[in-house]
């Protein structure tokens, strides 16, 4: 069966990004962010090709479930998994899974740490913290640190598994933001107070992937580990005024395809699709297999796409599935029914010039994309 859209996830990309950064931090291990279904490119295909080929041991995901999915489904390999936000700790039925399956919950307020800390079962779990150095989103407050440390050393506790922070404007220069200088300080006071107290730091991380792009968070800046999330899909986290900052040259994991259902002349004035928008000159409309029940938005209408040199733009509504995209006249006998036809990942910067256009940013444009468009996985 010939297949309607599909999103190819090329591996060998994924493994030129991890060299890239490797390259930038030899002395730094990476804690590789694969939430929301690993960008969207597949979490447990993306995981394993990471662990057996790329030799990651440290992933990063949003949500117990997402956890434990990758315990489940990869449980011939070993490593660690984070869950930094929607931990759940609360509840008991999901403790136990913590204890039992190796997943290490991100302790952001102080009652989440009072229950590690006054539950037997977790005598020996390891402590993992993230403390709000400035973002204000999740995190434990700076000022409870004193107190954050004698709660340890009063249940017989000399070290943290990993302290973490999060840069809120990593996409901003880091040496000149405001907030990334602030934040950057904060987390060193508070790592410096710990150590001062006497509880060892086994791993500390702040930088995410902006950061890293600029070189911050590497281990002659004093934290052990980074964590990319974005960087390693290819694209990069900065804002396109500060692109020039970034030392990371990524290459794009995915190449997100469709096929041309049907094409057809139309004249100035046609009416076409949904609403009846008109045809603003001749020319001809190569009708896609692709619409909002992939997870192409509505608001991806007016964006501009290429086919064989030629630039064309989505006319009229998204459909549930397909759209509408006009091309010059000129393009009547090059532009064919049953061709494929590639939205973004056929030539450098097509997907963050598409992201520009639409208003959006590729993170979204990864998640976007619904099961309805399965996911192929290439090493080439």
């Amino acid at each position: 069966m010939k297949f309607r859209s599909r999103l190819v996830v090329n591996l060998h990309n994924l493994h030129h990004n991890y060299s890239v950064i490797k390259k930038m931090a030899p002395e730094t291990e990476v804690l590789f962010m694969v939430k929301a279904d690993g960008y969207g490119h597949g979490m447990i295909p993306i995981a394993r090709y990471a662990m057996t080929e790329l030799g990651i041991k440290e992933f990063g995901c949003a949500t117990i479930s997402e956890a434990l999915k990758l315990r489940e489904e990869l449980n011939d390999l070993e490593f660690d998994i984070y869950v930094f936000s929607d931990i759940q700790l609360e509840l008991f039925e999901n403790a136990d899974i913590y204890l039992k399956r190796r997943i290490i919950p991100v302790i952001s307020n102080v009652s989440e740490l009072e229950y590690i800390l006054h539950t037997p079962e977790f005598k020996n779990f390891p402590i993992c913290m993230k403390f709000n150095t400035g973002m204000n989103r999740l995190g434990l407050d700076p000022n409870d640190a004193p107190r954050i440390v004698s709660m340890l050393k009063n249940h017989g506790r000399t070290s943290v598994h990993h302290l973490i922070s999060h840069y809120a404007n990593a996409s901003y220069p880091m040496d000149t933001n405001e907030r990334n200088v602030f934040q950057r300080t904060r987390f060193l006071e508070i790592k410096k107070l710990f150590t001062d107290s006497g509880i060892i730091l086994e791993r500390t991380s702040q930088s995410n992937s902006g950061a890293i792009e600029q070189n911050i968070g590497f281990k002659e800046h004093g934290d052990t580990h980074i964590r990319p999330g974005l960087m390693m899909y290819g694209p990069t986290s900065l804002l396109s005024e500060y692109t020039n900052r970034g030392y990371f040259k990524g290459k794009v994991v995915s190449s997100l395809e469709t096929y041309i259902i049907r094409t057809f002349e139309v004249k100035a004035g046609t009416p076409i699709g949904y609403g009846s928008t008109i045809c603003p000159h001749d020319g001809v409309v190569a009708v896609l297999a692709i619409g909002y029940g992939d997870g192409f938005s509505t608001r991806y209408g007016g964006a501009h796409l290429y086919h064989k040199g030629f630039e064309g733009v989505i006319t009229g509504r998204v459909n549930m599935d397909m759209i509408q995209v006009l091309f010059p006249i000129e393009a009547r006998d090059h532009i064919l029914a049953h061709e494929i036809f590639t939205i973004w990942g056929k030539q450098d910067g097509d997907l963050l010039k598409f992201s520009e256009e639409t208003k959006t940013i590729p993170y979204e444009l990864f998640c976007s994309l619904l099961p309805r468009v399965p996911r192929v996985y290439r090493l080439d």
